[in-house]
């Protein structure tokens, strides 16, 4: 079984955390690590090598996803990816988390969990058309067809 670490600045992962187990369920080997306001980046780079080693033989690897390139999360677990076996994919959102959750297995490799992350339809990022020329769109809202 792969790991999964979510890190932010602040309570970004730990939201999107709960976000995931709202639509997917309960998730077991998930963590979320935010680094606080007014932490050591030190102090940050311990907790989360702590966090990465604990019961490390019981995984074939951690994928960590992140918020954003080049803050203190990242370049902590940059750091500490030196002694884990692990991969860091930044950019992370609500779209990229479901599928690599959903698509872990106990067998699932980290090479392919870490692909998944970063695929098109996993980034979830579009500009939607909201010009709708006069006419009137909606979505249907309500189960009943005669509303």
């Amino acid at each position: 079984m792969i790991k999964i670490l979510l890190i932010s600045h602040g309570p970004f992962c730990e939201g999107l955390l709960k976000s995931l187990q709202m639509i997917s369920g309960p998730q077991k080997d998930i963590f979320a690590l935010p680094l606080v306001e007014g932490e050591n980046p030190d102090e940050y780079r311990t907790r989360l090598d702590e966090l990465i080693s604990k019961n490390e033989d019981r995984y074939e690897g951690t994928l960590v996803l992140c918020d954003l390139k080049g803050g203190t999360p990242y370049n902590s677990a940059a750091f500490v990816s030196q002694k884990h076996n692990m991969a860091l994919v930044t950019g992370m959102n609500v779209p990229m988390a479901i599928t690599v959750i959903t698509s872990r297995m106990e067998n699932t490799k980290l090479e392919e969990l870490t692909t998944l992350a970063v695929e098109e339809q996993s980034i979830g990022v579009e500009n939607v058309d909201l010009d709708f020329n006069g006419g009137r769109k909606h979505g249907k809202l309500s189960l009943n067809k005669d509303r």
